[in-house]
């Protein structure tokens, strides 16, 4: 007998947004199951200490075993977190979304899912589109650019198409 089987597959899975961070995708699910997120987070891992500790890394066995709980591939999850991110620059990451696409945002979903872009401070330029980030509250964020400058108008040339 088997003392702690493994979590099977929910019964009901909601598809991740295009660049959604896995906090956020777990958060979703925990709204429709009405529970709390780290609830959810320790019911799939429950050796998982807080939601943003698995935005920054997971084991590839937590991987396969989020992957197999969601009904997804390992792949799906692992472009969910920050394995990309150099380690000496995680500290950059914000907790909090600090800027925002107006043409990616799914903003229309409830709750809103949280995009990986949103979190990264360093970004001018949206990930998906190449539009240029706002702020969280849909200010346009000034440039870094002059726009005098030739860097600027390069900037702002790439940035419109």
């Amino acid at each position: 007998m088997i003392e702690n089987p493994p979590p099977r597959l929910l019964p009901v899975c909601l598809p991740p947004h295009s660049d959604e961070l896995l906090s956020s995708w777990i958060s979703r699910h925990a709204a429709f199951y009405a529970v709390p997120p780290l609830v959810m987070l320790r019911h799939c891992l429950p050796e998982a200490s807080a939601l943003r500790a698995a935005d920054l890394h997971l084991s590839s066995d937590q991987e396969i075993r989020l992957a197999n709980i969601f009904g997804t591939e390992p792949a799906v999850v692992r472009r969910m977190i920050f394995t990309n991110v150099a380690q000496s620059s995680r500290r950059l990451i914000a907790t909090r979304p600090t800027q925002v696409c107006t043409s990616c945002s799914p903003g229309h979903a409830e709750p809103a899912p949280i995009l990986r872009s949103q979190l990264l401070g360093w970004r001018i330029t949206c990930a998906l589109c190449g539009n240029q980030l706002r702020d969280a509250g849909g200010r346009e964020l000034a440039s870094p650019f002059p726009a005098t400058s030739r860097c600027g108008r390069s900037w702002r040339k790439a940035a419109r198409r």
